[in-house]
This record gives C-alpha cells, structure tokens and sequence, in this order.
C-alpha cells in the first residue's frame, strides 16, 4: 500500500515518471533487503542494454527521413486517388492515408500531428465539423504503434520475452479492422451530412501516384518480410529500413541533405534516450516486484475471484483501459507486463495475441481522457478546444473498444499472419 500512494503521489506533483519508477523500485527493493541495493546499478545496465532495444531509435530515425524526403505528400496523394467519387471522400482519405503513415511513423503522436497539419484546414474547408475531425484524427491515430514496425509492440517484447517478429505480424489485422470501423462509422455519419463527393481521377492517376509512392509504400513491406522470413532480426530490419529511406531522400528525391542529419539524429537520440530511461527504470520495478513474488500473488487473487478464461480477459482489460486513462503507454507497458505474464502463462494465452491486445488496449488509452497525449496533440494542432474533445471523443473510443474486443475473444483474427510463418 506505502507503495501505491508513493506512486500516485509522485505522478500527481508532476514528477517524470521515469524518476517515480526509479524511486518506487528503489524503496520497494529496500523495505525487502537493504543489501540488494547495490545490484540496482547492475539491473539498471542489463535492462537498458538490451539488443532489441537499439531498434527504437533507427525506427524514429526512419520516419524523420521519411517526413523530410517529402514520401508523406506522395502517400496523401495516392490515398486520394484510391478513393474515386464517393461522398464524403475526404474523410475515407484520411483514413487510408492514416493508416498508410502508421508504420513508417511508428507514434500515434506523430501521427496525430502529421494528419492535423495535412488534411484538417482543407476538410475544415469542405464543411466538416471540429468535432468530427478532430475525433477522427485522433482515432486512426491510433494506427500508428499498431501497424509494424512498432516501437509498443518493440518494448513489450523485451519485457515479456514473445518474438518481436511475430508481433510485427500479428499487427496488421488490429489496424485493417481499425480503419475498416472508421469508415464504417464516417459512411453512416455521411448520411445525414452535407458532405463533398470526391472525384475519381481516372486509373492514370492511381498508377502514377503509386509510382510515386512506391518506395514509400515498398520499403516498410520489405522490411517486415525480411522480418517475417528469418533474413534480420527485427533490430537489423530497423536500421535497414533507415538506410533505405536515407539512401532515397539523399539521391532519388534529393531532399535530404548532408546538413540535416546532425537534427536528425539528435532528434532520434533525444527520443529514444528517453526511451531507454523509461525502460531501463521500469525493468528495475519489474525486477523488483518479481523479486517479491508480486505477479503470482496477483495472479492467485484474479483466479480465486475466477478461472473462466473469458471473464479473467475482461478483468484485464479493464485494468488496463484504467491504466491506459493515467499514464504513457511505455512505461505502462513496463509496468504492468511482468505482473501479468504469469497469469498468461497460467491461462495458457498466446504471448503474442495477449501482447497485440495489451498494446491496442493502451494505444486506445491515449486518446483517452483525462490523461491521453493524443487528444492534446489533436488540441494544439487543430486549435480545438481540448474542453469539447472531452466531451465528443466518447464514440470514436467506443469504436475502438468494439474492436479492441474482437482482438481480444477472437484470436484467429490477428494470429493467422503469425501463424503462417510459425509453419
């Protein structure tokens, strides 16, 4: 109990919450046995060492290059043409489009910040409400750590041990269903709507816009399928894929420049610092709390109250959504894992769906109030108040629950990609 109000107390004033994991470990590790202090340095240094963890920053990296070398306007440009002449086009633009940025760009923030700046001023323009859009971006935004390669599905594969590459793949479908119910919910809102019919440009269009788009769409394809396939492993696809998008902004479009590296990689080192920090202290509250035997006593009590699978999946879930509400996907992901891991292994789940699950559930929970970071990057881009968010965002996050329980009770959905190359 100290340790829980310690916890909340620290997040409440506003301390960085890989600092209050630290101190939570820390005191936690000392009320068992002072003397195990002094393997804190040792812990720190195995967690944040870890060699899957060195795909984060090559992933970011990647999607600067990407947003430098002009691929976001090619992808924008064939999401449109994909589209042809139906009413209210333009939002089913920003869903393909989202859904197209996903895995370059990796972060549902970046995501949110890249559609509010691209398609929001000229929807706002056809006649679509603040509301509505800024529901919407925040709710494919939500596609971003989903479609692989992810940097979630990355720090939950360390923290639980499941393969990193069968993540990648399981992957895919959350976000095809994903964009599948957006679009199911902006044709029935279109009904009653006043909406723009968008006009097919011919097949001429389609091609020449792939074409365009071609490295773009190519380079993320290929490297899952190296992935898939056993050629890298997923750190080596990360910095492949890197290589590639550099290699083609540098002398295909010639728009990246030798002078702009020294921001790109600061940039990328900057994130993913920060990154590791968040890890390498909640693997130490791991450490700790497996130490304790806190997961399989939280693990006994859930199967006291019930041993029906089902019902043990919803409890989950529902903690997790909770969690999701209060704090950043990361270091939820460090967090909560480790606890739950061994009721996984109780109740037979697959690691990797209960993964999928694990972060779709807190994808969702940042656009989420009251804490969701993606609902105030929608806010301060789309100059939306985040008030109105509040109280508009309930439908676009029903939506996502909806599919969220698909993924979770019906496993075949997501694990038959998997599947195939477990074979």
């Amino acid at each position: 109990m100290a340790l829980i109000i310690i916890f909340i107390a620290a997040l409440a004033i506003g301390i960085p919450v890989a600092f209050v994991l630290a101190a939570v470990g820390t005191v936690h590790l000392w009320m068992i046995d002072p003397g195990y202090l002094l393997q804190l340095p040792q812990r720190i240094f195995v967690t944040a060492s870890n060699y899957n963890l060195m795909a984060i920053p090559m992933f970011i990296l990647a999607g600067d290059l990407m947003g430098l070398a002009g691929d976001v306007d090619r992808l924008l440009r064939f999401s449109r043409s994909l589209v042809g002449r139906i009413k209210g086009g333009t939002a089913y633009v920003m869903v393909v489009f989202g859904f197209l940025l996903g895995g370059p760009l990796g972060s549902a923030n970046a995501e949110a910040a890249m559609l509010a700046t691209t398609m929001y001023p000229k929807m706002k323009e056809e006649g679509y409400k603040d509301s509505f859009l800024a529901g919407l971006i925040s709710s494919i935004s939500v596609c971003g750590p989903l479609v692989p390669p992810g940097m979630l599905m990355v720090i939950y594969g360390v923290a639980s041990g499941a393969s990193i590459k069968e993540l990648f793949l399981a992957g895919i479908m959350p976000a095809v269903y994903l964009a599948v119910a957006l679009s199911i919910v902006i044709f029935l809102t279109g009904r009653k709507q006043n909406w723009a019919v968008t006009e097919f440009s011919g097949w001429g269009e389609v091609w020449t816009s792939f074409r365009g788009a071609f490295i773009s769409l190519a380079v993320p394809v290929l490297v899952l399928l190296f992935i898939a396939i056993g050629v890298c492993t997923p750190t080596e696809a990360a910095a492949v894929m890197a290589v590639l998008f550099l290699l083609n902004g540098m002398f295909n479009y010639k728009t990246v420049k030798i002078k702009d590296l020294y921001e790109l990689f600061l940039k990328a080192g900057t994130l993913s610092g920060a990154i590791l920090i968040i890890s390498a202290m909640g693997g130490v509250f791991g450490w700790t709390l497996a130490f304790d035997q806190v997961p399989q006593k939280v693990a006994a009590g859930m199967l006291d109250f019930t041993q029906n699978p089902y019902a043990v999946l919803l409890i989950i879930n529902v903690l997790v959504l909770l969690f999701g509400m209060i704090m950043d996907a990361t270091p939820a992901v460090m967090i909560l894992v480790p606890v739950l891991m061994p009721l996984v292994a109780q109740m037979h789940y697959d690691p990797v769906h209960f993964g999928m699950m694990i972060c779709f559930n807190l994808t969702i929970g940042l656009m989420h109030p009251p804490i969701g970071t993606v609902l105030y990057t929608t806010s301060i881009t789309t100059g939306v108040e985040i008030n109105t968010l509040y109280k508009t965002i309930w439908p676009w996050v029903g939506v996502c629950v909806v599919v969220l329980l698909i993924v979770a009770y019906v496993p075949d959905t997501i694990m038959w990609i998997p599947e195939l190359f477990r074979r």
